[in-house]
């Protein structure tokens, strides 16, 4: 190694830097998913479709129909008191949610709605920009 290569190499170390693969970079640099609670509401058509194809494979086509557009299922319940499924799921942004609620809700077999979720962190930071606001009302 010469002298300058050297002396760079210190300089990055000092400064707190560290040199990182290259796909540690890109890890870095993945975009940033946003988490929604999906509430799925089965129709007649969907409650005739449970029965013949189980909720596990439900589930599967789930999360592989999620991966189609971008998104990711975390997890996914069935309750049988409503005939509702409800999963957690994280989509790259609103687009890639909306497309998904409107194929699944085009398809008939359950009533899909989607609700944002923040983590504790963002809501302390959604508390803190609200202290400072007036309401509509207040304007």
């Amino acid at each position: 190694m010469n002298r300058h290569n050297l002396l760079s190499l210190s300089a990055v170390a000092l400064m707190g830097f560290a040199f990182l693969p290259g796909h540690a970079i890109a890890q870095q640099a993945a975009p940033t998913m946003h988490r929604y609670l999906s509430r799925a509401v089965l129709t007649p058509e969907g409650i005739k479709n449970l029965q013949k194809q189980p909720p596990t494979a439900l589930k599967a086509g789930i999360a592989k129909f999620t991966a189609s557009v971008g998104g990711k299922l975390e997890s996914w319940y069935f309750d049988f008191a409503t005939a509702t499924g409800w999963a957690i799921i994280d989509y790259p942004d609103d687009v890639a949610a909306a497309t998904a609620q409107m194929t699944v809700n085009a398809a008939g077999f359950a009533r899909v709605t989607l609700t944002p979720l923040l983590t504790a962190e963002e809501a302390d930071k959604a508390v803190a920009k609200a202290g400072g606001t007036r309401p509509p009302q207040q304007q």
